[in-house]
């Protein structure tokens, strides 16, 4: 069956799916010239943190799960993985993928000209412990309950108000949970209103406020960060132009309630 998204107007979806399954396309046309690391995003994300190992809890969530990646990853450490996303396209392929294990995707190479590429999940992954949702991440339901895991990948930057989600952390974690926030802590105003910008801006007497600064503050009563790193991907827009971000990613763990 010919997939949904086999067609030129998939615009971002295909962009995205490129981050998440292209990596075995992509590095090997440009391993000459960008590392094969700057391709393997959701490997390295998931690799800097023993998130299996969090608690007794073997629920994950995947905040902002975009085409699902990091969800289908996590079903191989836990029992039941919940992706949300507001993106009915990117949650349209998750379900795709869920059904059928592969879905075609497209790499633009120039004007009306593509490459078609497979996005597949491993065999030795249950899909069936996946589930997407179409849904806000600033309105969660209320009956979603707590996780062992939860991962907050490229999301604090492109949603209205940052500062929700980074408080609503805490509440979604059992004691010792494990919490995996990559950004590349890119404030603009194309999809957050400066007055809620989380960095990126001059306090009143002067001082500098970062995006890190500001997620640090607001998790360090309830949790520990175990680990800072960068780590990069390549967005590919077109067969010879890529875009290479670096994501800060820090891993956070829920602090057991002193009684």
């Amino acid at each position: 069956m010919e997939s949904i998204y086999a067609k030129k107007d998939s615009g971002w979806v295909n962009h995205y799916a490129g981050i998440h399954y292209g990596a075995r396309f992509l590095q090997t046309k440009w391993n000459k010239f960008v590392p094969a690391e700057n391709f393997k995003f959701v490997e390295n994300l998931l690799s800097i943190a023993s998130v299996d190992q969090a608690c007794s809890n073997k629920r994950a969530l995947d905040l902002g799960c975009c085409v699902g990646g990091v969800t289908f990853n996590l079903a191989a450490k836990f029992d039941e993985v919940i992706g949300i996303d507001i993106n009915k396209d990117f949650i349209e392929l998750c379900d795709e993928l869920k059904k059928n294990g592969k879905a075609t995707i497209y790499s633009c190479e120039e004007g009306d000209l593509e490459t078609e590429m497979m996005a597949e999940i491993p065999d030795s992954i249950d899909r069936g412990r996946c589930s997407f949702i179409l849904g806000d991440v600033l309105a969660l339901p209320s009956d979603i309950g707590t996780f062992g895991c939860l991962v907050v990948s490229n999301l604090l930057h492109c949603i209205k108000n940052p500062i929700t989600v980074l408080k609503t952390i805490p509440s979604l974690l059992d004691d010792n949970g494990i919490c995996v926030i990559a950004s590349p802590h890119y404030s603009s105003e194309n999809f957050t209103p400066k007055e809620n910008w989380i960095g990126g801006y001059f306090t009143q007497d002067g001082k500098t406020v970062t995006s890190s600064q500001t997620i640090k503050k607001v998790l360090s009563d309830e949790m520990e960060v175990i680990c800072t790193v960068d780590i990069p991907f390549t967005l590919q827009y077109r067969g010879r132009v890529c875009e290479l971000a670096v994501a800060e990613v820090q891993v956070w763990k829920k602090l057991p309630k002193v009684i």
